[in-house]
């Protein structure tokens, strides 16, 4: 199957965008050293000897006013925001009092929620806030007069988040366009979306069901005051506004679309250049014309230009179509997922501010979404699904029997899937939790502890693991039975399943009746692979604040064997029931993002011998 590309088809311009954060008024901030000064386009850069020095007083920093309509603010120069160097002599003040061989934390958070939490620490939050929510561009959700259903609270008064990302081929900036290519001067155009996925999170936050739309699907493109209802492809609907896109995959669909996220090639460039890079495996060497992505077989980390250029090869993938294209982008998207959950370490603050500078710059969003506060608290709550609990999918397709380098929707297959996100039906297996009863503080905060009991639970199935590489936990095991030798026996269970006797320490504990595994809050996949090789059940699998490691505390009811199995018969240790999951069909490619070494196959055409 091979579908017509439109890299570089000149597009009509889109109607409905720019609008911009509304300025905000108030009195001048009073008077402050640390303050920055206000921008002035002819000073000097200090990253650049040309330009000469000029001097200068401070100034307001915010009385330029807000950013024009559909621009963002100035850059900012970091140098600016502590120019007498206090936060460096405090830093290294704090760095003389520590206490030798501490161990330095990481903050595994976004780039952007770091960045922000970062800055507020050093006093200077209100104003790099400020200068950020400046660069968000953002429209109305839903075109005038288009409405729909409000999300359906659960039992606990929680309520599901659709959020339609949108990858557009837009060339509107020069950045953009010098990526993209095909943009004569000055020109800008509504574009396409290279990208459209649906992302589903549960009522509850344990699970994500992210949903793929073929760009060539066929479908009905509603009204959106722009243009008069029309049957076309669903990318077209771009050229009307991204509340146009939201407003089609609403029709189509059915679900409630919460927000959209829209980022451009720039955006794709940034983050990959923030995560260092995403390692991707390619079948074989190989060499697209179009996107000029060129990779040796095997596995290669790629970021910048090469990771847009993956992202968009169209006909170098599988069967060269945009189905294979949104296969490998699934594969590229599942590794970074867990590149920035395991290994990504956001502590430069420089690089923190040029990291949220650059990517609040590539977004365009919703109203709802206006301010990087509202984003945060989006990420963050994307950020507490376990990576083995968020699955990529395809809506259902068949060939458009009218055109076959274009696909309709496969209408019994994709109502059920439609119905499945709509219902909360995870398409990844999860562990119903056996003991809810020590975390349930109160029922007004039991939306939380579900979340955290059921994450406890599934952690320990049989895919929990497949994220983590064992040979690199870290973990102690504590023998709190009274029996001689019984930390020493199950660290010798732990090494059979593949952990490392250099990273498995031991010791002993007060005698306790209960054997349970403690990790640390960002411990949770490593507990899982503990207990999972141990076969302790995911009801003695909690989360404190008091172990700094993933902690196996050896009770009185195990004092036997290298696998867990209590004598007590109570009900507590028996094995979790499993709670059945969907399961897509095979046009939708399903794939868990904890899913590791896969290679995405180079369609026949872009082999290079």
């Amino acid at each position: 199957m091979s579908y017509d590309d439109d890299y570089y088809e000149p597009q009509p311009p889109r109607r409905g965008y720019g609008s911009a954060r509304p300025g905000q008024g108030g009195a001048p901030y009073r008077q402050d050293p640390y303050r920055p000064p206000a921008f002035d386009e002819h000073a000097a850069d200090p990253w650049n000897p040309a330009v000469p020095q000029q001097g200068g007083p401070y100034a307001t920093a915010l009385a330029a006013g807000p950013a024009a309509s559909g621009n963002v603010n100035h850059d900012l120069d970091l140098d600016q925001l502590d120019p007498n160097g206090r936060g460096a002599r405090l830093t290294a003040k704090r760095r003389r009092k520590a206490a030798p061989g501490r161990k330095k934390k990481v903050l595994k958070y976004t780039a952007l929620g770091t960045a922000v939490v970062v800055a507020a620490v050093l006093g200077i939050g209100a104003y790099v806030i400020e200068h950020l929510d400046g660069n968000i561009k953002h429209t109305s959700l839903l075109p005038t007069g288009v409405t729909q259903q409000a999300e359906i609270p659960d039992k606990f008064g929680n309520t599901a988040m659709n959020v339609l990302l949108i990858g557009t081929d837009a060339r509107n900036s020069a950045a953009d366009c010098k990526l993209g290519g095909d943009c004569s001067t000055g020109s800008t155009n509504g574009g396409n979306s290279d990208v459209l996925m649906v992302i589903h999170l549960s009522a509850d936050r344990t699970n994500s069901t992210i949903m793929s739309i073929p760009r060539d699907t066929m479908t009905t493109i509603p009204n959106c005051g722009g243009n008069s209802s029309y049957y076309g492809q669903i990318n077209s609907s771009m050229q009307y506004g991204a509340s146009c896109t939201v407003a089609t995959v609403h029709q189509l669909t059915g679900l409630t679309i919460d927000h959209y996220v829209e980022v451009d090639f720039s955006g794709v460039v940034t983050m990959s250049d923030a995560l260092g890079g995403v390692p991707v495996c390619v079948t074989n060497n190989m060499y697209d014309k179009d996107s000029g992505l060129r990779l040796n077989a095997g596995t290669t980390t790629i970021e910048g230009k090469q990771a847009l250029e993956f992202v968009r090869t169209r006909h170098g993938f599988y069967d060269g179509s945009d189905l294979g294209r949104e296969k490998a982008q699934h594969i590229f998207l599942s590794n970074m997922i867990r590149q920035l959950r395991s290994e990504a370490s956001f502590t430069d603050i420089t690089n923190l501010y040029t990291i949220a500078d650059a990517a609040t710059k590539s977004l365009q969003v919703d109203d709802g979404l206006a301010g990087v506060t509202n984003l945060l608290s989006m990420f963050n709550t994307m950020n507490k699904v376990p990576t083995n609990r968020v699955t990529f999918v395809t809506m259902p397709w068949e060939l458009d029997p009218s055109n076959t380098n274009r696909v309709i929707w496969n209408e019994s297959e994709a109502k059920q899937m439609f119905a499945n996100i709509k219902n909360d039906v995870a398409y990844s297996s999860a562990s119903s939790a056996k003991s809810q009863s020590s975390s349930l503080k109160s029922e007004s905060d039991s939306a939380t502890s579900v979340a955290t009991a059921e994450a406890a639970g599934y952690t320990v199935s049989a895919d929990s693991t497949s994220s983590v590489i064992t040979s690199q936990v870290h973990a102690q095991v504590l023998n709190a039975t009274g029996v001689s030798g019984r930390a020493s026996a199950v660290a010798q269970g732990l090494e059979s399943g593949g952990f490392s006797s250099s990273n498995i320490s031991t010791g002993n504990a007060s005698t306790t009746s209960k054997t349970v595994v403690y990790y640390p809050s960002n411990r949770a996949e490593s507990a899982a692979a503990v207990a999972g090789a141990l076969g302790i059940p995911s009801s003695q699998v909690e989360e404190s604040s008091n172990y700094s490691e993933v902690t196996v505390v050896i009770g009185t009811d195990w004092t036997s064997g290298t696998t867990y199995s209590s004598s007590s018969g109570s009900s507590s240790s028996a094995s979790p029931s499993t709670t059945a999951a969907a399961t897509a069909p095979d046009s939708s490619s399903q794939l868990n993002a904890s899913t590791t070494g896969q290679c995405v196959q180079v369609a026949s055409g872009d082999i290079v011998k």
